[in-house]
Protein backbone atom coordinates (compact mmCIF):
# COMPACT_ATOMS: atom_id res chain seq x y z
CA UNK A 1 0.00 0.00 0.00
CA UNK A 2 1.23 3.48 -0.91
CA UNK A 3 0.38 6.96 0.33
CA UNK A 4 -2.68 8.63 -1.16
CA UNK A 5 -1.98 10.40 -4.46
CA UNK A 6 -2.25 13.92 -3.03
CA UNK A 7 0.76 13.29 -0.76
CA UNK A 8 3.96 14.49 -2.44
CA UNK A 9 7.49 14.60 -1.07
CA UNK A 10 10.70 16.50 -1.84
CA UNK A 11 13.86 14.63 -0.87
CA UNK A 12 17.33 16.17 -0.65
CA UNK A 13 20.54 14.25 -0.03
CA UNK A 14 24.04 15.66 0.42
CA UNK A 15 27.42 15.14 2.03
CA UNK A 16 30.69 17.11 1.65
CA UNK A 17 29.87 20.70 0.67
CA UNK A 18 26.19 20.10 1.25
CA UNK A 19 25.22 22.36 4.18
CA UNK A 20 25.84 25.60 2.29
CA UNK A 21 24.02 24.35 -0.81
CA UNK A 22 21.05 23.14 1.23
CA UNK A 23 20.88 26.48 3.01
CA UNK A 24 20.90 28.27 -0.35
CA UNK A 25 18.06 26.08 -1.62
CA UNK A 26 15.92 26.57 1.47
CA UNK A 27 16.55 30.33 1.56
CA UNK A 28 15.45 30.54 -2.09
CA UNK A 29 11.92 29.39 -1.21
CA UNK A 30 9.80 32.54 -0.76
CA UNK A 31 7.04 30.81 1.20
CA UNK A 32 6.21 27.38 2.63
CA UNK A 33 5.50 24.85 -0.09
CA UNK A 34 2.44 22.63 -0.40
CA UNK A 35 4.53 19.54 0.37
CA UNK A 36 7.15 18.55 2.95
CA UNK A 37 10.90 18.49 2.33
CA UNK A 38 13.05 15.78 3.92
CA UNK A 39 16.82 16.24 4.06
CA UNK A 40 19.64 13.79 4.69
CA UNK A 41 22.95 15.55 5.23
CA UNK A 42 25.80 13.38 6.50
CA UNK A 43 26.13 14.72 10.05
CA UNK A 44 27.07 13.16 13.39
CA UNK A 45 24.18 13.29 15.90
CA UNK A 46 25.51 16.31 17.80
CA UNK A 47 25.45 18.60 14.75
CA UNK A 48 21.93 18.05 13.40
CA UNK A 49 20.14 20.36 15.82
CA UNK A 50 22.40 23.33 15.07
CA UNK A 51 21.84 22.83 11.34
CA UNK A 52 18.08 22.84 11.92
CA UNK A 53 18.43 26.14 13.79
CA UNK A 54 20.57 27.56 10.99
CA UNK A 55 17.97 26.70 8.35
CA UNK A 56 15.16 28.11 10.46
CA UNK A 57 16.76 31.57 10.34
CA UNK A 58 16.23 31.84 6.58
CA UNK A 59 12.75 30.44 6.08
CA UNK A 60 9.22 30.89 7.37
CA UNK A 61 8.64 27.16 6.97
CA UNK A 62 8.76 24.98 10.07
CA UNK A 63 12.16 23.23 10.26
CA UNK A 64 12.47 20.22 12.57
CA UNK A 65 14.85 17.41 13.41
CA UNK A 66 13.33 14.07 12.48
CA UNK A 67 11.85 11.78 15.10
CA UNK A 68 10.07 8.45 14.91
CA UNK A 69 6.37 8.85 14.14
CA UNK A 70 6.62 12.45 12.93
CA UNK A 71 3.62 13.26 10.73
CA UNK A 72 4.83 14.91 7.52
CA UNK A 73 2.80 18.09 7.21
CA UNK A 74 2.58 20.38 4.15
CA UNK A 75 5.44 22.88 4.03
CA UNK A 76 7.42 21.23 6.80
CA UNK A 77 11.20 20.85 6.41
CA UNK A 78 12.61 17.77 8.15
CA UNK A 79 16.34 17.21 8.71
CA UNK A 80 17.31 13.59 9.40
CA UNK A 81 18.67 13.15 12.90
CA UNK A 82 22.32 12.13 12.85
CA UNK A 83 22.98 8.53 13.85
CA UNK A 84 19.68 7.13 12.56
CA UNK A 85 18.15 6.48 9.16
CA UNK A 86 15.14 8.47 7.98
CA UNK A 87 12.55 6.13 6.47
CA UNK A 88 8.81 6.37 5.86
CA UNK A 89 5.71 4.46 6.86
CA UNK A 90 1.96 5.06 6.65
CA UNK A 91 -0.56 5.96 9.31
CA UNK A 92 -4.00 4.31 9.35
CA UNK A 93 -5.34 6.97 6.96
CA UNK A 94 -2.39 6.45 4.56
CA UNK A 95 -0.65 9.65 5.63
CA UNK A 96 3.17 9.37 5.51
CA UNK A 97 5.11 9.51 8.78
CA UNK A 98 8.80 9.29 9.62
CA UNK A 99 10.04 5.87 10.67
CA UNK A 100 13.48 5.95 12.26
CA UNK A 101 15.76 2.97 11.76
CA UNK A 102 19.23 2.11 13.00
CA UNK A 103 19.38 -1.37 11.52
CA UNK A 104 22.74 -1.04 9.76
CA UNK A 105 25.13 1.59 8.48
CA UNK A 106 24.57 2.03 4.74
CA UNK A 107 27.29 3.29 2.40
CA UNK A 108 29.35 4.12 5.51
CA UNK A 109 26.72 6.62 6.68
CA UNK A 110 23.83 6.82 9.12
CA UNK A 111 21.66 8.56 8.05
CA UNK A 112 22.02 7.33 4.48
CA UNK A 113 20.58 9.11 1.46
CA UNK A 114 19.95 5.76 -0.25
CA UNK A 115 17.90 4.52 2.70
CA UNK A 116 15.65 7.60 2.54
CA UNK A 117 15.29 7.50 -1.26
CA UNK A 118 14.55 3.77 -1.40
CA UNK A 119 12.05 3.95 1.45
CA UNK A 120 10.21 6.82 -0.25
CA UNK A 121 10.06 4.83 -3.50
CA UNK A 122 8.08 2.14 -1.66
CA UNK A 123 5.73 4.43 0.29
CA UNK A 124 4.92 7.27 -2.12
CA UNK A 125 3.45 7.12 -5.60
CA UNK A 126 6.53 7.50 -7.84
CA UNK A 127 5.13 10.55 -9.66
CA UNK A 128 4.77 12.22 -6.25
CA UNK A 129 8.52 12.14 -5.54
CA UNK A 130 11.16 14.76 -6.32
CA UNK A 131 14.61 13.47 -5.34
CA UNK A 132 17.59 15.83 -5.36
CA UNK A 133 21.16 14.59 -4.97
CA UNK A 134 23.77 17.21 -4.15
CA UNK A 135 27.53 17.43 -3.72
CA UNK A 136 29.29 14.71 -1.73
CA UNK A 137 32.01 12.07 -1.61
CA UNK A 138 31.16 8.47 -2.52
CA UNK A 139 27.98 7.08 -4.04
CA UNK A 140 25.34 7.35 -1.30
CA UNK A 141 22.03 8.14 -2.98
CA UNK A 142 23.00 6.90 -6.44
CA UNK A 143 21.07 3.63 -6.26
CA UNK A 144 18.07 5.39 -4.79
CA UNK A 145 18.06 7.87 -7.66
CA UNK A 146 18.10 5.00 -10.15
CA UNK A 147 15.13 3.39 -8.40
CA UNK A 148 13.09 6.59 -8.25
CA UNK A 149 13.75 7.44 -11.89
CA UNK A 150 12.97 3.91 -13.08
CA UNK A 151 9.61 4.01 -11.28
CA UNK A 152 8.66 7.35 -12.82
CA UNK A 153 9.73 9.85 -10.16
CA UNK A 154 11.68 13.04 -10.84
CA UNK A 155 15.39 12.78 -10.00
CA UNK A 156 17.68 15.81 -10.12
CA UNK A 157 21.47 15.82 -9.74
CA UNK A 158 23.62 18.85 -9.00
CA UNK A 159 25.96 19.57 -11.89
CA UNK A 160 29.73 19.11 -11.65
CA UNK A 161 30.59 22.79 -11.96
CA UNK A 162 28.61 23.83 -8.89
CA UNK A 163 29.50 20.75 -6.79
CA UNK A 164 32.27 20.92 -4.22
CA UNK A 165 32.69 17.16 -4.73
CA UNK A 166 31.03 15.46 -7.70
CA UNK A 167 31.10 11.95 -6.21
CA UNK A 168 27.47 11.34 -5.23
CA UNK A 169 25.72 13.11 -8.12
CA UNK A 170 28.38 11.86 -10.53
CA UNK A 171 27.78 8.22 -9.56
CA UNK A 172 24.02 8.66 -9.93
CA UNK A 173 24.48 10.12 -13.40
CA UNK A 174 26.84 7.29 -14.41
CA UNK A 175 24.23 4.72 -13.34
CA UNK A 176 21.46 6.43 -15.32
CA UNK A 177 19.68 7.82 -12.27
CA UNK A 178 19.32 11.48 -13.29
CA UNK A 179 16.29 12.92 -15.06
CA UNK A 180 17.91 16.36 -14.85
CA UNK A 181 21.44 17.66 -14.17
CA UNK A 182 21.25 21.25 -12.96
CA UNK A 183 23.19 24.03 -11.20
CA UNK A 184 22.00 25.06 -7.76
CA UNK A 185 19.86 28.02 -8.88
CA UNK A 186 17.93 25.84 -11.31
CA UNK A 187 17.49 23.13 -8.69
CA UNK A 188 15.88 25.74 -6.43
CA UNK A 189 13.46 26.67 -9.22
CA UNK A 190 12.62 22.99 -9.83
CA UNK A 191 11.88 22.49 -6.13
CA UNK A 192 9.69 25.59 -6.12
CA UNK A 193 7.69 24.49 -9.16
CA UNK A 194 7.21 20.95 -7.83
CA UNK A 195 6.37 22.21 -4.37
CA UNK A 196 3.64 24.51 -5.63
CA UNK A 197 1.88 21.87 -7.74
Amino acid sequence: MRAAHHHKIILIGASTGGPGVIEKLICALPEPLLHPICIVQHFPPELTFSFVARLQTCTSSKVVESYDGLLLEPGMIVVAKGGTHLEFSLSKDRSPVVAHSSSAIRNDFMPSVDVMFLSASKVYEPSSILAVLLTGIGDDGANGMVAIKSLGGLSVCQDEKSSAVFGMPGRAIERGGACLILPVDEIAQTILEFGRS
